[in-house]
């Protein structure tokens, strides 16, 4: 879906580069027609860019909850097994220790896991955020060049018609 994007803003350029010159204005004569049906390929590929960015928001949920669930496990399993070690009275002492650092290891487990997660969604959000703001700095530049075409384009008319 990137691609496509990248390809409709390109196919825009393209209309821009290709339009035909207005002698002694620095500006272009472009086709409405196409420039409007590029901006509806636009619109209809952004709904798809923020879906991705769902996917992502929901893959860093899972994450996450795959993360608090191992953490949970391996704090279940410890502390079974520090029940276990507590009830066999010569080595009372030891069990707890180990128990103790099991639990310490899982929890810190648990935070470098959710971290993790939470780096990785920060990082593909903030992918996401860039794209589209260069997209929507593109369409804002190519409507404000548009607008300032038809204006001329007014005038131009205006001075024939008087």
């Amino acid at each position: 879906m990137d691609n496509r994007l990248i390809d409709l803003i390109e196919q825009l350029e393209e209309i821009l580069d290709h339009g035909t010159k207005v002698p002694l204005t620095g500006k272009i004569m472009v086709d409405e027609e196409d420039i409007h049906e590029v901006l509806d390929g636009i619109r209809s590929v952004l709904p798809e860019e923020i879906r991705q960015a769902n996917l992502v928001l929901a893959d860093r949920d899972r994450l996450m909850e795959d993360a608090r669930i191992d953490g949970q496990r391996i704090i279940d399993r410890a502390e079974k097994q520090a029940e276990q070690l507590l009830k066999e009275d010569e080595i009372t002492v030891q069990s707890r220790a180990y128990a103790e650092e099991l639990v310490q290891k899982a929890q810190q487990y648990s935070r470098e896991v959710k971290f993790g997660a939470l780096k990785y969604s920060d990082d593909l959000l903030n992918d996401v955020a860039i794209k589209l703001e260069e997209t929507f700095k593109t369409i804002k530049s190519s409507r404000e060049e548009l607008n300032v075409m038809a204006h001329w384009d007014e005038r131009i008319q205006n001075s024939i018609d008087d």
